[in-house]
């Protein structure tokens, strides 16, 4: 069953004056919902589309983790052991001048009370975790691995640590 409006005179836009009346009213509440938003600084004034949170993001972030977690298990069979590598000079200083990088750019936007701190800490303490780990998991046994593991818990961890706080703290802003 189907309702329609009473049957009254079309207005000139050839609609009924109900329905005008209605969006004339929902045209004005939206408008007043703007001037509050805008008035508030929830608003740069513009209209965009809305997007969900989680959207296309979160889809391919669950497409990369349902891919690398079967392929761990394939590395873990498969790799050997030990293992000659090229340019491990090249290596160790790029990942130890990308975190000084991180670290330094941190210093700086949080000195700017630049919001994109945030970034640069989270960057800086997963460089600093990968440090430790690879530093850790590579190192011979013996003094090697000894001073591996006292830099990595004294000082890699915490200041990683450190990092993802000064990150959470500057999110909270």
């Amino acid at each position: 069953m189907t309702t329609t409006l009473p049957q009254a005179p079309l207005t000139q836009a050839g609609r009924h004056p109900l329905s005008v009346q209605l969006g004339d009213a929902i045209d004005d509440r939206v408008a007043e919902a703007l001037d509050d938003y805008i008035a508030e600084g929830r608003l740069d004034g513009r209209i965009r589309a809305r997007r969900s949170p989680g959207g296309l993001a979160a889809m391919v972030a669950a497409g990369v983790a349902a891919v690398l977690l079967p392929w761990c298990l394939i590395l873990a069979a498969t790799l050997p052991s030990t293992y000659q590598a090229s340019n491990w000079k090249l290596t160790w200083i790029g990942l130890d001048a990308a975190t000084a990088i991180a670290a330094g750019l941190t210093a700086y936007l949080l000195h700017t009370r630049n919001r994109y701190a945030v970034l640069t800490a989270m960057a800086a303490g997963t460089l600093l975790l990968a440090d430790a780990w690879f530093d850790i998991s590579t190192a011979g046994a013996g003094l090697d691995r000894t001073l591996s593991l006292t830099e990595g818990i004294l000082l890699e961890i915490p200041l990683a640590v450190c990092a993802f706080v000064v990150a959470a703290r500057q999110l909270r802003r």
